[in-house]
């Protein structure tokens, strides 16, 4: 970390004696800017990442997108319209648009991203939730593309993102297994390149002068990987990098009254919570015992402390996620739940195992906090702090024994934020059980029939009001009668930057818009 900093200061230096602007003259621009942030990519694969749409975003297109202000507007597709049987998309697609390595994007490029995406004989991390939508991706003809649906499907467009970024074939071809893992890998319709990547130390983007949009306003630039929130902060405070996220709420006060700094803070569709192992090895398959996890925690106390300017979580989504409903913030209630344990058979307490990970900002404060306070109930925590290494790979699609065995938590942090921003991204991948039995997708093997029936419905319902109710009612479950977790805030981006920083922008997905950045000298 030493060295890092310190390169990153030297270059910082080298960059401030290079750009001095003369006086009088029009404002000159640095060629390229720095941004931190706590966690690297696990994979540039779109179909496999787990990691979040800040890098992808970069680098790949997808048909559909999402704006600044989560309107689903076109990308790569230009037009689209849902035929009579209501199950065949058809999607007229931008022409002139090429990868980066100068291949041109045509039909074939999504045939052959949606044929990889369907293929259950060989599935990526997402297969299974596509296609046991998507049918059928049929070229009509070199700009025109039809994806055809197993029934009539509410959620559609608003899945057209994450995963279904869109893939070169040629670059699919050559490097199979390999794909995403390193720069020359990587090969998109995006506004920037990806040109060198040290595994969780830096991630290096030059921009791609021929993306359809524009060129970027800068040259390149890189995403520096610090783990550490007072490293981070100290990063932007003294100037060293030119933009930072995940800084401690504390600190972002503090910094924002600092002369040569600013704070630009973004509702986002973002939550933490504490998910719950609902498997039969764990003590937590009982719902009795979940609600009294639940109401024997105080909630505001803990946002309060941890993460001052936050809300409370009201539900399982976000108030900026499609599908959300106000359930209103679980009041703690230690009563309620000691008697919910003494109809449990647990009149004394019992003891369970949490695991969090400073992968997530106050991580481990809130482990500790839900410790104490559960203590004064009779629940007795063992709290297990694990790097991200470790988080990672207790959600690599183990069996509830496999994962009884090897980890043994009970409960577990979690993010949670549908890079959809739609209910169907935010509950049915998580929550609906999974037929593997495994914790793929469904990290705490949750499985409750009537959350199945509910989410699949609410999946297929075109009426976006019934989609509304239907969702409603899964949440009460998920939330309240058969709880999959404790859900803590409903989360804003926060952002630091030096005041020279222009044309800033990001998304309620996370999503920055670097293409639009520039940074005064």
């Amino acid at each position: 970390m030493k060295k890092l900093l310190t390169w990153v200061l030297f270059s910082a230096l080298l960059l401030g004696l290079a750009g001095a602007p003369l006086a009088n003259a029009e404002t000159a621009y640095k060629d390229s800017f720095i941004y931190v942030t706590a966690n690297d990519q696990d994979t540039m694969d779109p179909m496999w990442n787990v990691s979040n749409d800040k890098v992808l975003k970069q680098v790949y297109s997808s048909l559909l997108t999402r704006d600044a202000d989560g309107n689903i507007v076109g990308d790569l597709a230009t037009e689209w319209s849902v035929g009579e049987d209501q199950v065949t998309w058809t999607f007229k697609l931008r022409q002139g648009v090429t990868f980066h390595d100068g291949s041109p994007f045509d039909a074939s490029s999504v045939k052959a991203t949606y044929d990889r995406l369907l293929d259950t004989e060989n599935p990526t991390r997402y297969t299974e939730q596509t296609a046991g939508y998507i049918v059928a991706c049929n070229v009509v003809d070199d700009f025109t593309i039809e994806l055809v649906t197993a029934s009539p499907y509410g959620a559609f467009l608003a899945n057209l993102m994450g995963a279904h970024q869109i893939l070169n074939p040629k670059t699919l071809e050559q490097y199979g297994e390999d794909f995403g893992k390193t720069p020359e890998s990587i090969n998109g319709t995006g506004p920037f390149k990806v040109v060198a990547w040290d595994r969780d130390e830096q991630m290096v983007f030059e921009a791609f002068e021929d993306y359809y949009g524009g060129a970027p306003a800068t040259k390149s630039f890189t995403i520096m990987i610090i783990p550490e929130a007072n490293s981070r902060t100290i990063a932007i405070e003294t100037h060293q990098v030119d933009i930072a996220d995940g800084i401690g709420a504390e600190d972002l006060v503090r910094l924002g009254e600092m002369d040569g700094i600013k704070v630009v803070k973004i509702k986002s569709i973002g939550q933490h919570l504490l998910q719950f192992n609902a498997s039969d090895q764990s003590i937590l398959h009982d719902a009795r015992l979940r609600q009294a996890v639940s109401y024997a925690l105080n909630r505001q106390e803990i946002v309060e402390t941890l993460y001052p300017g936050d809300d409370p979580s009201t539900a399982p989504l976000s108030p900026k996620t499609f599908g959300y409903h106000n359930f209103g913030t679980i009041q703690q209630d230690q009563e309620k739940a000691k008697a919910l344990m003494a109809e449990a058979g647990y009149p004394d307490g019992f003891d369970i195992t949490i695991m969090v990970t400073p992968v997530y900002i106050k991580g481990v404060e809130m482990g500790e906090l839900v410790k104490s306070q559960l203590a004064e109930v009779g629940i007795n925590v063992n709290l297990e702090v694990v790097e991200r290494a470790v988080f990672l790979a207790s959600l690599g699609g183990l069996t509830p024994e496999e994962y009884k065995q090897t980890y043994g938590y009970d409960m577990f942090i979690m993010g949670a934020g549908p890079s959809t921003a739609d209910a169907h991204g935010g509950l049915h991948r998580l929550y609906v059980t999974d037929p593997g039995n495994t914790n793929t997708n469904n990290y705490g093997f949750y499985s409750n029939a009537k959350v199945d029936e509910l989410l699949n419905a609410g999946a297929m319902e075109t009426d976006q009001e019934k989609r509304l109710e239907i969702y409603k009612e899964a949440m009460q479950i998920l939330y309240l009668d058969d709880p999959v977790g404790v859900w803590m805030n409903d989360r804003y981006n926060a952002y630091v930057m030096s005041d020279k920083v222009e044309g800033f922008s990001a998304g309620v997905t996370g999503v920055v818009y670097f293409n639009k950045i520039k940074v005064a000298k």
